[in-house]
Formats: C-alpha cells, structure tokens, sequence
C-alpha cells in the first residue's frame, strides 16, 4: 500500500514539474489523492495546494477537449446576467429574465464549484497537519491559504444560494469541514449566522498568517483576504459591519503595495496581470481560448441595452463592447479583455485573463459602507471620483449633486455595474444591496427579496435529503 502510495506521489509531483508549478496552475488531484496520504514534505504539500488554486480557477475541458481555465463560466457570465448587462444569444436560460430553474446545468456548475473548492481544501488541511518536516511558517501560511480559499468558496454559496440578507435565517449552506465520504455526504443547512462565522473565522485565521504579496500575484495574500472580508461584511449588513468594512478597506488603500490603473483600460488590454492594481489573479493555460471563445469568437452572451444606457456618456463604450458576429446575427459582444477586431476576432495576449481581486474593489466598496453607515459623504465621493477618473471620466457633476447617502450608494453601485462587468460578481452583490424598491426599477424580474437567492439544484435536493429547498415567490 505505501508503494502504491509512493507511485502516485511520484506521478503527481512529475505532473507538477511538467506543468511548471511556479509559472502557472498545477493538475488537480483527484479525491482520492487528496484525501490520501500524499502530503509527506514541502514539495508534495505545494502541489496538493496547488489543486485547491486549480478548483478555485475552475480549470476544465473546453470544447476541443484542451484543459481551460473555466473562470468566466462560473464568475463572471452568471452574475452580469443577473445584473440585467449580459444576456444570453440563444434565448432565454433563465438568469436575465430572473425566472429560475433549479434543474440548470449552471446552477448544477455554479453549486458543485463551490464545494469542490471546499472540499479539496479540506483534503489539504486533513493531511498536512500531522505532517512535521515542513519549516512551521511555511506550513502556517499554507494552512492560511487553504483557509482563504475555503472561506471564499462558502462565502459565494452564500451569497448566491443562501439568505445572505437575513442573520436570523435557517437557509444558510452546507458547512462542510471535512473530507465528503459516503458517510458524510448527506448534511443539513447550517443557519446564516453560523455560516458567517465559519467564513469569518476561516478569513480572520488566514489575515493572522498570509504574508504581504505571495511568490506569483495568483496565490493569496494578506489584502486579499482583507477584501473578501470586507465583501462578506458589507453584504451581511449587521451592525457594526459598515464600520469595519471602512476600516479594512482603509487599510488596504494605504497600507497595501496595490495602486489604481492610471487608466483602465490599460489593465485589461495592455499590461495585465502586471498592473499594480491586481490583488489576485486568475491565470489561464498558455494556450488557453475559452473565454475568447465565449465572448468573441462564438458570443454567446452580448450586452443589453441596459448596459447600454448605463455607458451612453461614458469614455468606455468605446472598448468595454463592439458589435460581432454571431450565427443570429450582429450582436454587441464584450471586449472588456479583447483589443482586437470585433470582426473576424484573432486571438489577443491578455484577452483569457481573469481578476478575482482588484483595488478598485476596495474604493467603490469603502464608499459604499460609508453611505451606508450615514457618515459624512465627502470621502465616500473622493474614492468614487478617484476610480471614475481612472475610467476617463472628468466631469463630476452627478457625484457633487448627491447630498443623500440613498443617491450616493445608487451612484456607486452603477460604477461597480459598469466597472465590474463580467468579472468577479461584484455587480450582482452591489445591485443587490440597493433598497427592494429602487432595485426593482432596475430589474423588474425581481419580484420579491426571495429573488435574490438562486434555487438549490434539483439534484442536490434528489441526493441529499437532509437539505431544505430555497422558498420561492
């Protein structure tokens, strides 16, 4: 048995050196070698590390059976439908329209890239505690990695299939802190309460022990784990959270080594993952064309005229979209990441990049939580004209006539919209936090805040029957 343990050890660490561990994304191990004993050292510890950061990329098989970075699938279409910016080409999938159905393969994607996050953390953190040759601050940061993660993985379950909104609510997650076996496969929800606990705890141990910047801008730092909180907190809403929200999103602006992008468009479409603004990125494999194909080969889903409206006197409508063809027809496709001809479309440098973090998350989000706070509203405008100015805007008339912290939050919340579209989900958070009423003006499918949760899939409630469906309109 320990030779067959040996050979698969063997196997993983050689695919790690074939794959360029340092440079990009490691093969993720399968269940069984994550929960077996593979972690014996440094070396095999990094790379079952490594396959938490592959299920956190949601690397995949595109259509030509080529591994893919499958980011954009999970992250970035689904929560700009929802915003009401991108809809899909082919008609409607239920997400634009907000008429959900729990047996969509998205949702079935979105719920299993949750977990499969969760899980492989697990594994990781099951087999490297009892290991004792790996240097105790290099294994702390390790731990604080798989922690970050894990927190990031339940904090998006939440924030798409729970009752985020509601800290008194039953209709929280799954937590799940060890390996899944058949004998733990089938569990209850846990409450929201507990399931913000969970994150924060998992992010606050992560903060303790996450170094300042990490060997590659793709692994998690310290400010990332800052921002999430911040994010987890600002869409809890209790008191105190708008508070800390400020706090941290202070800390990150001027004690962090990150910097706005002078101009935005240079981050997507000149300088990358080497601008000073990405806090974490998402790195594709070097050949790598799933998400040009999506958005600019196939597009698949265009921008609405919602978006539209949203950039009429807006510098970036002349990048962010571009019309293209499609077998439908000519459609605005999304060329956010893309700097080549929307026409004919050939294959640019950055344009299958994703940021899972940015900077301008934490000014938009510190501006908000001062809005929301009722604190005085003359900082909150000086973040917001700081990213509007990194967006080409100069005139700042609109932000100097809002005397309201419910015109202020509305003002940021529609930069979030435009400088987040088909991202990280940013978007579909911040819509969401508007007041129901101003939000259903918006998006009128929203019928009730029950809309604001997505169904549990249809096979989870067929496999687990400990699990309570979502109540719906």
């Amino acid at each position: 048995m320990k030779y067959i343990q040996f050979k698969l050890l063997l196997l993983l660490l050689l695919a790690c050196t074939f794959f360029s561990c340092e440079k990009q994304l490691n093969v993720f191990p399968t269940n069984k070698l994550v929960d077996g004993n593979v972690i014996i050292d440094l070396k095999s510890a990094e790379t079952v590390l490594n396959g938490v950061y592959y299920a956190f990329a949601n690397v995949g098989l595109d259509y030509a059976s080529l591994e893919s970075v499958k980011w954009i699938s999970v992250n970035e279409i689904l929560p700009s439908e929802l915003s009401g910016t991108l809809a899909y080409s082919y008609g409607q999938d239920g997400f634009m329209n907000m008429a959900y159905r729990n047996s969509s393969p998205v949702l079935v994607s979105k719920w299993k890239y949750g977990y499969n996050i969760v899980n492989a953390a697990n594994g990781f953190l099951k087999n490297i505690g009892p290991v004792s040759n790996i240097p105790s601050k290099r294994k702390e940061q390790m731990i604080a990695e798989a922690k970050f993660l894990r927190a990031f993985a339940n904090a998006d379950l939440l924030l798409y299939f729970g009752h985020y909104y509601d800290v008194n609510s039953k209709y929280g997650i799954i937590l799940r802190d060890e390996f899944v076996s058949a004998d733990n496969v089938k569990l209850p929800r846990s409450t929201v309460a507990a399931t913000y606990h969970s994150i924060l705890k998992d992010l606050d141990e992560a903060i303790a022990a996450l170094p300042p910047l990490n060997t590659q801008i793709h692994y998690a730092n310290v400010w990332v784990a800052k921002m999430l909180k911040a994010r987890v907190l600002i869409n809890r809403g209790a008191p105190g959270d708008y508070n800390q929200v400020i706090n941290l999103t202070e800390d990150i602006i001027n004690n962090s080594s990150f910097k706005l992008e002078a101009n935005l468009k240079d981050l997507f479409q000149v300088k990358g993952f080497a601008s000073q603004e990405v806090m974490l990125s998402v790195q594709p494999f070097p050949n790598d064309s799933w998400k040009f194909y999506l958005n600019n080969t196939s597009v698949d889903y265009y921008v609405t005229p919602a978006l539209k409206d949203l950039l009429a006197n807006d510098p970036r409508k002349a990048w962010m979209y571009k019309d293209a063809a499609n077998i439908n027809g000519i459609l605005p496709s999304v060329t956010k990441y893309y700097s080549g001809p929307a026409i004919k479309p050939v294959k640019t440098p950055l344009v299958c990049n994703s940021y899972a973090f940015r900077l301008t998350e934490a000014y938009l989000t510190q501006a908000e939580a001062i809005a929301l706070s009722g604190a005085d509203l003359s900082l909150a405008k000086s973040r917001l004209k700081k990213v509007l100015t990194c967006a080409g805007i100069s005139d700042f008339t609109v932000v100097d006539e809002a005397t309201t912290p419910a015109a202020m939050q509305l003002l940021v919340v529609q930069e979030v919209c435009k400088n987040f579209l088909q991202e990280s989900g940013l978007d579909w958070f911040a819509l969401r936090r508007l007041p129901l009423a101003t939000l259903k003006t918006l998006r009128p499918g929203v019928k009730s805040v029950y809309s604001l949760t997505l169904p549990i899939p249809i096979v989870e409630i067929n496999a687990n029957g400990l699990i309570e469906p979502n109540p719906v309109d």
